[in-house]
């Protein structure tokens, strides 16, 4: 269905029209009218004879291995949920084996000082070379790369294991004992891993990550990095959403930033970077806000300007929390980078500002808002002297406030008295840190597919530990593609499909859910609403599922057939169900009373085979755990598995393949006899997944229809009785439906269509307007249309100098657009496109390096040196471990830190674009002025009954100067949203998960022991600190 924002279209038709200048007296409406129904009658005689689909038999009555039945859409739902609740039971029962192992390897282990790499020789992923004879990797299908499967391939950050720039401390970190330790107790995992994967066909990557920083990922394959990256792999995957979520409680979280003047420069510089850090490690369930101060403390963002100044104007002003979405994180990114620094720092002030947040946001927050688990206050200051006793006696007794902890963080080189910020944090139970240094680049982890990870935390239950310890996260990818391989895909029909939301509304499963490029270090957070119009109907539906209702409901909306093409239907059926013991719910989507078919198993189907050439077949599971692709190997594949008696197949699907392949066979081979230059390819698309082609050379073309929920003639044709144009820049793709009846009941079968060239098409159109007994077309420019605006032909190949194949009307220099919408034959939405890509803008940076240069090797070995001779000094380590750092960032396009800007020039983004789809109004005759003349220009306009297109006439002829008018009205071309309201946060109704165990857990040491050089932190450790409130182990780093 379309997402966005509808637009306001004007009413007043008819009162539009009568204003106009009535149209000059040789229009003709009848004569026109009757011109548009004999172009309907053309265009069916002209797809009927080119595609011959009057070879295809729509009498099913005497056919007995045929049905139709009503689809009863509560029913699917119900079983669809039931089996997704299956899928995920047997994943976390693999999950909890993997757990289990490793908690008792940590009651067995007993510790080796002595271990060294040369003798624990793991296997590192990032040595392993796809299928090199040498590491016996072999090409696994289900995986689709090679790997080994006798053993778990092993990753470590760099920044923990090799030491990087720093030579003296690689040679300690690569004798680390607690790596090697951790890898040789941790290796018995492997049986289970293994088991896991032989027991269940689906099971994707298993995978286990150390507090230490070491992953083992089974099956091993090698460790992708991108080329400009090879010597720069740095992903941590204690930084992953799915080890965070599975080793951190949800929290609240207030972050107070230090802006005051003695943080100018790169301490301030390192402060916003290791501010954007720590928010970007944060999940949905997070709820979080930035404040800065100085003397007077207000939050980040000028929503609201909140000060606590101890004075009554100011007391009443609020802002609450916002959940740590993709979007809101954006949001607070801009307003950081915005802050400038001045003044001096008070504690106090900035803390009764966090303290008085917090009660504030409990006394106000709605339902669902908060974490309702742990809050936090992360404080960032280069120190000071102020001790705040007031604050904390004021608060410590506030239910609201006392179980606040604060993780205090001196920044900077030489960080000014800090034992107040230490203080802070051993207080309330906190921890404090010092982080001198960007010395922690973060970077991205490439996925092929959308998945869905679980994870759970994997505790040190040795004898000689006071609490049960997290020693690491295990956890195992569910991709989307094997929840959505559950749908009925046939029975729902082309239009139809399955989706999954969280407790949030946020999507996990959706055709509209794009796959972005890689190294997002998030989730995008993709809420119904975005994909889905935001309308209050569809509110309803998202709020009752994430309540945990079921529900069928039929409502009026729009089908998204493509980006610029939307369908207005008045019966879109929606039904809905909770998946049992999980935090999503499932939606199913169909037209109301919408039929299926249903094809029998007869002896005679059994001994057909599946024919492969000039085939293809839907990316549907039509056997178990095989979906085909593209390649002639796979679909050979599919066609022995059906043979298989061994193999589980939806007897439904394949009797419905092998039935639509008998049904077109006859169509297929007359295509093949009859040749023509005037079309590109002809095809046929089935409700059973089956497309047939011609020629083989447009294989790649019909390859991005061959899934029926992608396939725009498909989807058109359950809609639209008639004739469907689709028109491209070189020339336009006209299709029309194929329904069989069975009794008293039809049901779409498929749809065949013919891809015009552009020349052959206005030939034919042309040769159809010329005995028009009214119309001298050189008068006249006379335009076909799609629903969408677009032009499928015309009488004239340019106007003006600008092609007209395939252009979008409102490109044109006349204001024809402007008048068909005004008058209601378009209707008009704006669609937000919240998962776009876009060219990465600049990123200026205060006291930065460069961002993007090569620096020749023989520099780094320059670099090293000169830092081994001035590592003596903190001071000077800073400065140059900070600067040449920053110069020695990796030769990419674009990448930054925190998770926003990705790989390759671009970035996420969010698009705006226009689409236009018919109104209610059918015909129109009126007239537009130009700017060249004192006369109004008529034009007729006419739908085509059936079809999705419309007739327009213009009285202009070729020798007619230029109108010079455009439409003012907003374009299909996609564009970049500039501008984001500093305060346009998303908040939606949601629902707190239900297990909250680990909320009450108690600090370890929390730094309050240890010096301040034993505390130097890497901000790519930040979050990691919040861990130690669910009773972590202490030795998580190493100092340098």
């Amino acid at each position: 269905m379309a997402g966005g924002r509808a637009a306001i279209s004007t009413s007043a038709i008819f009162l539009f029209i009568s204003c106009l200048v009535a149209p000059s007296a040789s229009l003709d409406a009848k004569a026109f009218s009757s011109l548009a129904n004999k172009t309907t009658e053309w265009l069916e005689a002209l797809h009927g004879r080119t595609t011959h689909a009057n070879l295809l038999d729509t009498n099913m009555n005497d056919d007995a291995i045929v049905s139709v039945k009503p689809v009863y859409l509560p029913t699917m739902v119900e079983e669809m949920a039931k089996k997704i609740q299956d899928h995920f039971a047997s994943k976390r029962n693999a999950l909890q084996e993997i757990v289990d192992i490793l908690e008792d390897a940590t009651t067995l282990y007993i510790w080796n000082d002595d271990l060294r790499l040369n003798t624990s020789r793991p296997l590192l992923m990032k040595d392993l070379r796809d299928l090199d004879p040498s590491n016996a990797s072999q090409l696994d299908e289900r995986l689709g790369v090679a790997v080994r499967h006798n053993v778990s391939g092993i990753h470590v950050p760099l920044e923990v294991y090799e030491g990087w720039l720093w030579p003296n401390i690689r040679e300690h970190r690569e004798q680390d004992p607690e790596i090697l330790n951790g890898l040789q107790w941790s290796a018995v995992v492997d049986q289970v891993f293994q088991k896991n994967y032989e027991k269940d066909p689906t099971l994707m990557w298993q995978y286990f990550a150390a507090q230490t920083g070491f992953m083992r990922v089974y099956p091993a394959t090698s460790w992708y990095v991108p080329p400009s990256l090879v010597d720069l792999d740095l992903y941590d995957a204690r930084l992953r959403p799915w080890y965070i979520q599975g080793s951190v409680s949800p929290k609240d979280m207030i972050i107070l930033m230090d802006r005051s003047g003695s943080v100018h420069g790169q301490t301030f510089t390192i402060m916003k970077w290791a501010v954007k850090t720590l928010i970007d490690t944060l999940g949905e369930n997070d709820f979080v806000n930035v404040a800065a101060f100085n003397s007077t403390t207000e939050w980040v963002n000028n929503c609201t300007v909140c000060e606590v100044n101890k004075t009554s104007e100011n007391r009443d002003c609020s802002q609450p929390l916002v959940q740590a979405t993709a979007n809101n994180k954006k949001i607070l990114f801009r307003a950081i980078n915005e802050l400038e620094d001045g003044g001096m720092a008070s504690y106090s002030n900035a803390l009764t500002f966090a303290y008085e947040a917090f009660i504030q946001f409990e006394a106000t927050r709605k339902e669902g808002e908060g974490a309702g688990c742990l809050k936090t206050i992360m404080l960032f200051s280069d120190g000071g002297t102020e001790w705040p006793e007031e604050v904390f006696k004021n608060y410590s007794a506030n239910n609201y406030t006392k179980s606040v902890r604060i993780f205090t963080y001196a920044v900077g080189p030489h960080p000014i008295p800090t034992a107040v910020l230490k203080q802070m944090a051993c207080t309330t139970g906190g921890m404090y840190s010092v982080i001198t240094t960007r010395s922690s680049i973060r970077t991205k982890i490439q996925t092929e597919e959308l998945t869905v990870s679980i994870s759970q935390p994997v505790y040190n239950n040795s004898d000689y530990t006071n609490t049960s310890s997290l020693v690491g996260v295990a956890g195992i990818d569910v991709p989307i593609k094997t929840l959505k391989n559950l749908s009925p895909f046939e029975d729902i029909g082309p239009n139809g499909y399955a989706f999954i939301i969280n407790n949030n509304g946020f999507l996990i499963l959706h055709p509209g859910l794009q796959k972005q490029l890689s190294y997002l270090s998030a989730p995008p957070h993709i809420d119904l609403l975005d994909v889905e119009e935001d309308t209050e109907i569809m509110t309803l539906i998202r709020d009752d599922m994430i309540t945990g209702k079921s529900e069928t409901v039929q409502i009026p909306g729009k089908i998204r057939i493509d980006d610029h093409h939307h369908i207005q239907h008045n019966e879109i059926q929606f039904s809905y169900t909770p998946i049992p013991n999980t935090p999503y719910s499932l939606g199913l989507v169909n037209l109301k009373n919408s039929d299926h078919m249903i094809v029998q198993k007869p002896e005679t189907l059994k001994k057909i085979t599946l024919n492969i050439s000039l085939t293809l077949v839907a990316p549907w599971e039509y056997c178990k755990n095989q979906v085909p692709g593209t390649d002639i190997d796979q679909l050979m594949k599919l066609q022995a598995s059906m043979k298989d008696k061994k193999k589980k197949c939806n007897d439904n699907l394949i009797q419905g393949l092998l039935w639509s392949q008998g049904w077109t066979r006859q169509l297929l081979q007359k295509w093949q006899l009859d040749h023509s230059q005037d079309f590109f390819s002809r095809s046929i698309f089935t409700r059973f997944g089956l497309s047939r082609f011609f020629p083989n050379s447009v294989k790649p073309d019909v390859a991005r229809w061959r899934d029926p929920w992608h396939n725009p003639a498909l989807r058109r044709g359950e809609v639209n009785k008639g004739v469907s144009v689709m028109p491209h820049p070189k020339g336009a793709y006209i299709s029309a439906p194929v329904t069989v009846k069975k009794d008293k009941s039809q049901v779409l079968a498929g749809v065949v269509g013919v891809n015009f060239t552009a020349n052959a098409l206005r030939h034919h159109f042309l040769e159809h307007i010329k005995d028009s007994e009214w119309l001298n077309q050189e008068d006249y420019l006379l335009l076909l249309l799609d629903d969408g605006g677009l032009i499928v032909t015309a009488n004239r190949r340019e106007f003006f100098g600008v092609m007209l194949q395939g252009r979008f009307i409102g490109d044109l220099s006349i204001p024809i657009l402007n008048n068909l919408k005004d008058s209601g034959v378009y209707k008009m939405d704006i669609v937000v496109d919240r998962q776009a890509l876009c060219e990465q803008k600049k990123l200026i940076e205060s006291s930065a390096g460069l961002r993007s240069h090569h620096v020749p090797n023989i520099f780094t070995l320059i670099v090293n040196f000169l830092m081994e001779v001035f590592s003596w000094t903190e001071y000077l380590r800073y400065i140059i471990y900070s600067g040449i750092l920053a110069v020695l960032a990796p030769s990419v396009d674009a990448w930054t830190e925190w998770g926003i800007t990705q790989i390759g020039g671009l970035e996420d983004c969010t698009k705006e674009r226009a689409v236009y789809y018919f109104g209610d109004m059918h015909s129109l005759s009126s007239s537009m002025k130009c700017t060249n003349t004192s006369d109004k220009i008529p034009f007729w306009a006419h739908r085509l009954p059936n079809t999705n297109a419309l007739l327009v006439a213009i009285e202009m002829s070729p020798n007619s100067p230029e109108c010079g008018v455009f439409s003012d009205l907003p374009s299909i071309h996609a564009q970049r949203v500039e501008e984001v309201e500093s305060c346009a946060y998303q908040a939606r109704f949601r629902k707190r998960l239900a297990s909250q165990a680990a909320c009450n857990a108690t600090v370890g040491d929390g730094g309050c022991n240890r010096s301040p050089q034993q505390l130097e932190i890497s901000v790519v450790l930040l979050l990691l600190m919040l861990a130690f409130s669910t009773g972590i182990v202490s030795s998580i780093y190493h100092n340098n």
